[in-house]
């Protein structure tokens, strides 16, 4: 039988380190919108313990030097989270993107390998029939040199 020989091999191969490429790249964007959300998680604990502190310090005295400081602290935290929740939106697009690149690479990749499973099979078949015709020549040969000797 003939060996199998996909011509199609080296761009297989190229489309196979696409797909692997931008999977690494997808990888990298979930980690980093899951650093986005940790810094986000951390501004609102960080809010909410000034405003228990808030709290705790008016069950008590609470001057008012003392409540401009909070107040400042707490306008601080409000914007640290609101850059940290644009920052988690534009990390959220970016993972969405790089995910559509790579089911892209996966999609071409995996149709060139079904077309070389699919030219794979009909080489075994066409290869397989001609191996079972030159049997079939050998063994009518053999039948007809028995019969002439006969």
């Amino acid at each position: 039988m003939k060996a199998f020989k996909f011509r199609l091999g080296t761009l297989l191969h190229l489309r196979e380190i696409s797909r692997d490429k931008a999977l690494s790249n997808y990888a990298h964007s979930i980690n980093a919108r899951q650093e986005k959300e940790r810094v986000l998680r951390d501004c609102q604990l960080y809010l909410e313990s000034l405003h228990h502190q808030i709290g705790e310090r008016r069950k008590n005295s609470f001057t008012g030097s003392k409540q401009e400081s909070f107040d400042l602290s707490v306008s601080h935290a409000k914007e640290k989270i609101l850059d940290a929740n644009q920052d988690l939106q534009q990390a959220l697009q970016t993972e969405n993107a790089k995910k559509g690149i790579y089911l892209k690479a996966d999609s071409e990749y995996k149709s060139l390998l079904k077309l070389k499973e699919k030219q794979y099979e009909e080489h075994f078949y066409t290869e397989s029939l001609k191996e079972e015709r030159e049997l079939e020549d050998i063994i009518g040969g053999r039948f007809v040199f028995n019969n002439i000797i006969n």
